[in-house]
């Protein structure tokens, strides 16, 4: 075989052997509307750190029993912890930049959300981007899917160095 033909064999059987991207996760109707719903309430998450104020993300997001727990925190919170701290929401000054959902599943009335999120946030050396483990757990209430409970775990290194032993 000559030259020619062997590299033009190795590339074809490269690229027979190597798979290509995976083709886009592929969502229901009801999944779908539980991730836009998401997604607005991350809108509004940050339209209430503009405006000073998390009443509109409760109302429309949460449930009068929400409870969400960072890994950061010795216990979950709830709604009445966001009112009495919405101000070190405020300083933090994140922006969200996007959801990447793994898992979701949806049964009647409650949904059960595996993603890893991304904010924006203020760095020592400039803007960074923060990524987080979440799972979140909605009901749908009056037609719209409002969060029940969830909890958050940093993933990248910068994010976890606070909260890792002896680091």
């Amino acid at each position: 075989m000559s030259g020619r033909k062997a590299i033009g064999a190795l590339i074809i059987g490269v690229f027979v052997l190597v798979p290509g991207p995976a083709p886009a996760q592929q969502w229901s109707a009801a999944e779908q509307e539980v991730l836009d719903q998401l997604a607005e309430c991350w809108d509004i998450w940050m339209e209430g750190v503009e405006s000073g104020s998390p009443e509109t993300w409760i109302s429309q997001c949460s449930t009068p029993t929400s409870s969400y727990w960072p890994s950061s925190d010795g216990a979950p919170n709830n709604n009445d912890f966001l009112r009495r701290n919405w101000s070190m929401v405020q300083v933090q000054d994140l922006g969200w930049v996007d959801i990447r959902p793994m898992m979701l599943t949806v049964t009647d009335d409650i949904a059960v959300l595996h993603f890893y999120g991304y904010w924006r946030a203020p760095g020592e050396n400039g803007e960074t981007i923060t990524e987080a483990k979440r799972t979140e757990v909605f009901r749908r209430i009056d037609g719209r899917w409002k969060l029940i409970s969830g909890h958050g775990t940093p993933v990248t290194l910068a994010d976890a160095a606070p909260y890792r032993r002896g680091g």
